[in-house]
């Protein structure tokens, strides 16, 4: 595919080739399954959003290239994507879209080139009307929630400080917004009470340690009462009011493993723990709250499970259906404002996101949408397998396994271990257009949830923190020295490519096991914490150093676990990914290691997207990122 000039700048740097020694004879040949471009025209629709009568569905969509939001009216049968309506016209991606209770606006966020400064937009229901509501591209807005009568809007900006968001409430028609909670930090809005009075917030000082705060809104306001005291991590996330407004449902891990269920007063701070109404061994995810419905995401072994329950009575809520949705993963659900349906978005290692419709009480699913698959055969595409491999130390780390269909005994493939990021994430078998392609393409992947990932209990997800950085990469080298055992992978073709964190984690492996890796892919990944730390959005350094350490107390591990110390080791091909608006790793951390390496002859290829951040949203980027790196590992794991 030809690339846009106007669109796309790239700057593509070649090395001189390190000397390889000669390697056994690989019997593989790549195969001929689905193009790149096939899979990466495969569109998918996400982050549903009901009008209240759950009539009508607004949605997020790649169908044009990047995210963009479009609308569909509900019917018996899914919606094919022809019939979709474009909701705004925009060339900015769209990062969410959202009808206010009453139906009479919608609401949505896009940024600028990937540069995560979200600004928010209020249009009538037909996209017609469009009005910026934060029209200062320097502030990052973090949309929150309307007062259940549609009549305001709720959200964090950090307009005061650039390093601490404030929480704004404004009325959803015209109005003037006012500041409702002020303080050093990261703050969010997420939930009014049902009469439109108080307001839960949240502070967020890591990942994994969270406080509740309900913020009373009458004039002058009243001190925002902190509801969750406590000590150490702990997590508090989805506070919701209750229908009596006076108790609040949480997810909590409070001296538990597990995110469970709890239930807060809404007018006492907590003595101790909370009351949990709901206990699993799996962690909950996510939660919505119509009428007397509630819907929670189960976390199991990676794949979603959805279960609806009655809660008339809060503390002791009553299982009512697990909807039959297919084995994959939920990222969003909404339910219409009447509680009749609930609305979610689901994504199938074989199959990309669709929005399904889930009756209530009933749990009945149907499809609602019907993205276009670029004729894409889904049988042809792999299903991972679920694998445990024991670590260094003993410890078992889960591995999704994709094969691929028809490897001939004998046949020993090339293997590209793909690590999440995070490292507060988890690897879920969600479609994935890149793993599915190398799979068809005869490669083996394999993707472990090393030590530090969420989804396997509080415990797992702080065995990687500050001084045991390393530890996690130490397992990488287990998942290497366990495939190399098996018969259909050859021992000397292992890549290993990750993105954000688990960039700074390709960096590590290549550095720390060099012996091991025969290739490395790096996308926005993290060559030196150091600098990483100081030059990270103000606004998000305080939750990384929660996680990887503080500049000023740690900065002699900071150095030690900093790939570029070691860059020296690498041995292997690398290849480099970035964004040039990169506001979480930015863009300097890939050109320290590519500077690094060139100066040592060793070979390196960079990309560089100047419209892109953190991350590659726009699809002609795709194609050209992953269409290069993909006849990079051709040429550097098959001869």
């Amino acid at each position: 595919m030809k690339r846009p000039a106007a669109l796309l700048s790239i700057a593509l740097v070649f090395s001189a080739c390190a000397a390889r020694p000669s390697l056994p004879t690989l019997r593989w040949q790549p195969r001929s399954g689905p193009t790149l471009d096939q899979l990466l025209n495969v569109h998918r629709a996400y982050a549903p959003s009901p009008s209240p009568d759950g009539r009508t569905v607004a949605f997020l969509s790649d169908a044009a290239g990047l995210p963009q939001a479009h609308a569909v009216t509900v019917g018996a049968a899914a919606v094919a994507e022809a019939s979709w309506r474009r909701i705004v016209t925009a060339t900015e991606r769209v990062q969410f879209v959202s009808y206010a209770p009453d139906g009479r606006f919608l609401f949505l966020g896009r940024d600028i080139g990937g540069d995560e400064n979200t600004q928010l937009f209020r249009a009538l229901p037909d996209g017609q009307s469009l009005v910026s509501l934060t029209p200062d591209p320097r502030v990052k807005t973090l949309f929150g929630t309307f007062s259940e009568d549609g009549h305001q809007v709720a959200y964090a900006a950090n307009s005061r400080s650039p390093g601490d968001f404030d929480v704004y409430v404004r009325p959803t028609d015209d109005g003037v917004a006012r500041r409702v909670f002020e303080a050093a930090g990261h703050h969010e809005a997420i939930h009014f009470s049902p009469d439109g009075q108080r307001l839960v917030v949240t502070e967020d000082r890591s990942n994994f340690d969270q406080d509740v705060f309900v913020v009373s809104l009458a004039t002058p306001p009243a001190t925002p009462v902190r509801l969750t005291p406590h000590e150490g991590d702990v997590r508090y996330q989805h506070p919701t009011f209750t229908r009596d407004g006076h108790r609040l449902f949480v997810l909590s891990d409070h001296g538990r493993e597990a995110m469970n269920l709890a239930l807060l007063s809404a007018d006492t701070p907590l003595a101790g723990a909370p009351a949990y109404v709901l206990s699993d061994d799996h962690d909950i995810e996510s939660m919505a709250l119509a009428e007397d419905t509630l819907a929670l995401v189960f976390n199991v072994d990676g794949y979603s499970q959805l279960r609806l329950y009655n809660a008339a009575d809060p503390a002791h809520p009553l299982e009512l259906a697990r909807p039959a949705l297919p084995a994959g993963v939920v990222t969003s659900i909404a339910f219409a404002h009447d509680g009749s349906a609930l609305f979610v978005d689901l994504s199938r290692a074989t199959s990309p996101d669709e929005v399904y419709r889930v009756e209530t009480p009933s749990g009945a699913v149907t499809a609602v949408t019907a993205s276009d698959h670029a004729g894409l055969d889904p049988s042809i595409l792999v299903e991972p397998t679920l694998e445990r491999v024991r670590s260094f130390d003993g410890l078992e780390v889960p591995v999704f396994l994709y094969t691929p269909r028809g490897l001939r005994p004998g046949d020993r493939a090339p293997t590209v271990v793909w690590v999440h990021g995070g490292p507060e994430g988890q690897f879920t078998p969600y479609f994935n257009a890149v793993i599915q392609f190398m799979v068809g393409h005869g490669y083996i992947v394999a993707a472990p949830n090393v030590r530090g990932s969420t989804g396997y209990g509080k415990r797992y997800s702080h065995l990687d923190d500050i001084e045991r950085r390393e530890d996690s990469v130490r397992d990488l080298a287990a998942v290497n020295r366990w495939l190399r055992t098996r018969a259909d992978v050859h021992p000397d073709r292992i890549a290993v490519l990750g993105g954000s964190y688990g960039g700074y984690m390709v960096l590590a492996a290549l550095t720390l096991d060099p012996e091991l890796w025969a290739a490395g892919c790096d996308i926005v990944g993290i060559a030196n914490f150091r600098t990483f730390l100081e030059r990270t959005a103000s606004y998000r350094r305080p939750l990384r150093e929660a996680e990887y350490g503080s500049l000023a107390r740690d900065g002699a591990v900071l150095d030690r676990i900093s790939p570029i110390h070691r860059v020296d080791r690498i041995r292997a091909p690398l290849f480099v990914i970035h964004g040039a608006n990169d506001p979480r790793v930015p863009v300097s951390e890939a050109e320290q290691i590519v500077a690094a390496l060139r100066a040592r002859h060793q070979r390196v290829e960079y990309l560089r997207f100047d419209n892109e951040g953190h991350g590659i949203f726009r699809r002609e980027n795709r194609i050209a990122a992953y269409g290069a790196l993909a006849r990079f590992f051709d040429e550097v794991l098959s001869h």
